[in-house]
């Protein structure tokens, strides 16, 4: 009884977590916005989101911490499942906040980024604000098809950050070019990736199928 009890607060506080996704979601807007318009004022909406975003995770925390603490859900699968969820999704929200580095360089030095480099950033943009959404759709109801979606996609996302690194290193050995540029456009790559990373993380704590390949 007690195990179909947590199993039934595991699914209601999955569904539950759709408007920390959007929070995320509206980071990932707020940070493309300062990027792209040069803007002081969406690096600190990204901040204020942030920190709801905090508190938001930790009233979830509160209460998964709460039934840990209780002998008979110790080591309870379904509350080790949820606080991996939780520290993930955190660890999504930190790493966006950390774009704001490159993209305060960005704007301070009026770096200009070129034209490739700039489309690609705003395509990651867009695919893993996609990407939270179909995240925030998996949490609501089992779906394998989207699992394996949002595993292969976001896979091939960071496969094409690494191919965009490579490719940076030769064009930066062979020209001058402008190394201001290269590293705000290298650092924000690297974030995007460890957001990946986290999304297939989440993936594989939902379903083990999943796990990460490293």
């Amino acid at each position: 009884m007690q195990s179909d009890h947590l199993d039934r607060f595991y699914r209601t506080t999955l569904a539950a977590l759709s408007p920390i996704i959007d929070t995320l979601r509206l980071m990932c807007g707020a940070i493309r916005h300062a990027f792209n318009r040069s803007s002081l004022a969406e690096l600190e909406e990204v901040e204020r989101l942030r920190d709801n975003l905090t508190l938001d995770i930790d009233e979830f925390f509160n209460k998964v911490e709460q039934l840990q603490q209780d002998k008979i859900n110790k080591g309870n699968l379904r509350l080790i499942q949820l606080a991996g969820v939780l520290t993930h999704l955190e660890h999504i929200g930190a790493e966006i906040s950390n774009m704001a580095g490159p993209v305060q360089r960005k704007i301070r030095e009026a770096v200009m980024i070129s034209d490739q480099d700039f489309y690609h950033l705003n395509d990651l943009f867009t695919r893993v604000k996609g990407l939270l959404r179909g995240l925030a759709d998996l949490f609501h109801a089992e779906n394998q098809p989207l699992k394996r979606y949002l595993f292969n996609e976001a896979n091939n996302l960071i496969e094409g950050c690494f191919q965009r690194e490579t490719e940076h290193e030769t064009r930066m050995t062979q020209s001058f070019g402008q190394p201001h540029a290269f590293a705000i456009y290298l650092a924000i790559l690297e974030q995007q990736k460890r957001i990946l990373q986290h999304l297939i993380d989440i993936i594989g704590i939902v379903d083990k199928r999943f796990e990460s390949r490293d």
